[in-house]
């Protein structure tokens, strides 16, 4: 598999990423188009198209901070799901660096989340019980609430709580209109 950072939404794979992520999160947890459009060239923040064989696979947006790999978001093209793209991604990702790795995955409720988290758990990720609300992608939007995993480790409730103030101000700054 072969990785891509993009930098900008006028890269040629982008239009695929935009796509795939349109269709894999509901828009309270998606940014819009000019917010994403925004981040894009921040160093922090990667968005890695991955292909397979010059076959679009899906990608990968994360966050690089010192003490923490923040996953914002995570997609394999719906066609290719359950071919084990997504576990290699993961552990692929997890091996390149000890940092730990933070992502948000909804509650337990329905069947498709539950099997979200347990393909999680099965790449090695833990999943906290704190209580989390993620910040709005949009001005005057509404907190959604989460939970986080974490690899290797579970975090404490101070850990949840210093990634929310330390880094949430990064992470949303675009909706703010400033990086």
């Amino acid at each position: 598999m072969k990785y891509t950072r993009i930098k900008n939404t006028k890269h040629p794979l982008f239009v695929q990423v935009w796509n795939l992520y349109k269709k894999s999160f509901p828009p309270e947890e998606r940014r819009q188009l000019r917010t994403q459009s925004r981040i894009m060239d921040n160093p922090l923040y990667h968005a890695e198209v991955i292909t397979d064989k010059n076959k679009f696979i899906g990608f990968i947006l994360w966050w690089g901070f010192e003490n923490i790999r923040y996953i914002e978001h995570l997609a394999t093209s719906p066609r290719l799901r359950g071919k084990g793209y997504g576990r290699r991604v993961l552990e692929k990702f997890i091996s390149k660096s000890t940092t730990p790795v933070l992502l948000e995955v909804e509650h337990p409720t329905t069947e498709i989340s539950k099997r979200r988290i347990g393909f999680y758990q099965r790449t090695g990720f833990v999943l906290n019980e704190h209580i989390y609300k993620h910040p709005p992608y949009k001005k005057g939007g509404e907190y959604v609430s989460l939970m986080l995993m974490t690899c290797p480790d579970a975090i404490t409730e101070k850990e949840a709580n210093r990634f929310c103030e330390e880094y949430h101000p990064v992470i949303h700054a675009s909706v703010l209109g400033s990086k």
